[in-house]
Formats: structure tokens, C-alpha cells, sequence
């Protein structure tokens, strides 16, 4: 029976260490090694264990026929121990069409991981402002490639996670009121929550000793088309003087001749005019 309560406790175990490392990936042996954080996986091991207890005294044999071999209805029951109790602790009942917040095991869990989380953002803080890591560096120049830099130290990037980065960029760049500096330090602490205090020095230090890119050379401009000359307006003949007080008009000049209109009468080979059709008349 001992070996099998230890098997359930590391289930449960199990599951309330992946809990914490997943919620605090920057440090998770810290998180682990808190006072919330042992707490939380006490929690877990507890239930899994007394959950094995309660099943074995029960004599639950989960449907299993009698002919079972005595190690597979032990494995049966260590699994179901230690995941149904997880199960069970992170259970939550609310009413239908409420906005609440449901209740159950699950407030206890969710008071214990408010403990832990507390605990762990004040010693998070204290660490990340006891040292300059971004020294060196400008939020206007640099955020966009530091911010980069630490998403591709991830594997897989959470879609939610980018676009809270993106949202927080956006409004650390309209923000008038704080300076340069302070924009960079909260950058840089949304950043270390996300890849870790190691991973934001380092590639900070990267930025650093990265030369800067030198100015690009002006294109040269295009030619621009030679514009075509625009067609000479006709000037209007200015007004010949004949003598004192008299002005002669401007001679026109000789108007071309237009066209002769054909006759509706067309010459015949004789000499006399033919009338073609009525409808020419």
C-alpha cells in the first residue's frame, strides 16, 4: 500500500509542479520554492493520496471482472487516484447564465496560487530592479528588436501573448508623460516575465555590442519627363493707327476656302445637268 500512495502522490505532484512552472516560466525553482508554491503541491499530493485511500477501502474495482490480476487493478486505481483528484480540486460550479465566478474545490486552489503569485512578484521585483540589464539601450531605437530577439528564444509563442505585446508597445509609444528610460524598464520587465531575467541580459547585451547600421545612401531620383512644349496660341493682330485719334481695325488675315459644297445636280456626259434623285432635291 505504501508504494502505491507514493505512486499517487507523484501524480498529484506532478500535476500541481506543471501547474506552477506553466504560470511561472521566468523562474519556476523559485516559484516551486515558495511557501505558496509548496503549499500548492502539498495540496495536490494530499488529495491524490486520500483519494487512493478512499478508493481502496471502498473496494471500487472501476467494472473490472474478477479474473484481473491484482497489479492491473492497483495500476487502475493509482491513476484514477491521482487524476480524479486533480480533477476534483479544480472543480467549479456555477449557476446557468451567470456572470460569476463559479465555487467549489477550486477556491481553494485559487487561493493558494494568489499566495504564491504574491510572493513571487515581490521577490521578481526586488531582483529586477536591483540591476540595469538594458543599460545602454533606447525604447524608441531598440524595443522592436529586443522584443524580437526574446520571442524567438521561445519555441512556441502564445498568439495572446503577442498581441499583449503588441497592445503594450503601442501604448508606451503614445505615452507623453514618460520619459524614454521609463518606457524602456517597463518594456523590459513585461519582457523578463515572458523568456526570463538570463534571456532579456543576454540578448540585451547581443543589441549592445551589435554595430549600428550605418545610414542608407539617398536613391537617386528618377528623371522626370521633359514636359512637351505647349502649342503656340493664335495672337490677336493689335490695332493698326490710321492717324491722329483714328484706329483702323486689324486687317483679317484672307479667310481659306472652304470646301465647294458638291450640287445636288451632278453633270451628266452630255453637257446637262441631271437630277440624280428626289431625295437629293
Amino acid at each position: 500500500m505504501i508504494i502505491e500512495m507514493l505512486l499517487a502522490a507523484l501524480i498529484g505532484g506532478a500535476i500541481g509542479i506543471a501547474e506552477l512552472v506553466a504560470r511561472h516560466r521566468d523562474k519556476p525553482l523559485a516559484a516551486l520554492l515558495s511557501s505558496g508554491g509548496l503549499l500548492f503541491v502539498f495540496v495536490n499530493v494530499s488529495a491524490s493520496v486520500l483519494a487512493l485511500i478512499a478508493i481502496t477501502a471502498a473496494g471500487w474495482r472501476f467494472g473490472l471482472p474478477a479474473t484481473m490480476p491484482g497489479s492491473a487493478l492497483t495500476v487502475v486505481r493509482v491513476m484514477v487516484a491521482g487524476l480524479g483528484s486533480a480533477i476534483v480540486l479544480r472543480t467549479s460550479v456555477s449557476p446557468a447564465q451567470s456572470t460569476a465566478s463559479g465555487t467549489g474545490p477550486i477556491i481553494v486552489l485559487n487561493g493558494i496560487l494568489r499566495i504564491a503569485d504574491g510572493e513571487l512578484e515581490r521577490k521578481r521585483g526586488l531582483s529586477r530592479l536591483s540591476r540595469d540589464d538594458l543599460a545602454g539601450l533606447s525604447f524608441e531605437r531598440d524595443h522592436a528588436a529586443l522584443a524580437e530577439l526574446c520571442c524567438h528564444l521561445m519555441r512556441e509563442f502564445d498568439l495572446a501573448e503577442a498581441q499583449r505585446l503588441g497592445a503594450l508597445a503601442a501604448e508606451l509609444t503614445d505615452r507623453d508623460d514618460l520619459t524614454d528610460a521609463d518606457k524602456l524598464d517597463c518594456w523590459g520587465l513585461e519582457l523578463t516575465r515572458l523568456v526570463g531575467e538570463r534571456a532579456l541580459r543576454q540578448a540585451a547585451r547581443r543589441l549592445r555590442d551589435r554595430p549600428r547600421a550605418q545610414p542608407r545612401p539617398a536613391a537617386a531620383e528618377p528623371e522626370r519627363p521633359v514636359p512637351a512644349p505647349e502649342p503656340e496660341q493664335e495672337r490677336e493682330p493689335a490695332m493698326e493707327p490710321v492717324g491722329a485719334g483714328q484706329i483702323r481695325p486689324p486687317s483679317k488675315p484672307p479667310a481659306k476656302h472652304a470646301p465647294a459644297k458638291p450640287s445636288r445636280f451632278a453633270s451628266s456626259a452630255g453637257g446637262r445637268t441631271e437630277r440624280k434623285s428626289f431625295g437629293d432635291v
